[in-house]
């Protein structure tokens, strides 16, 4: 099953699956190096946000 996609970001998908939050590349569709522990709703170029329980957080955005 895809994932449901959340924001798209320089190259890359974020979203959730079935086991969880993901980072996809947008060229390939092949899973990112890095495990994300959050689906963010908005991301720049320097924090990704993301909304829980009706409350908005940001998290520093990775490289």
């Amino acid at each position: 099953m895809p994932p449901t996609v959340s924001a798209v970001r320089h190259g890359r998908v974020y979203g959730r699956a079935v086991g969880g939050p993901v980072v996809l590349d947008a060229r390939t569709g092949a899973d990112m190096p890095t495990k994300p522990e959050v689906t963010p709703v908005l991301v720049t170029e320097y924090t990704g946000l993301v909304l829980d329980d009706r409350r908005l957080y940001s998290y520093p955005a990775g490289g």
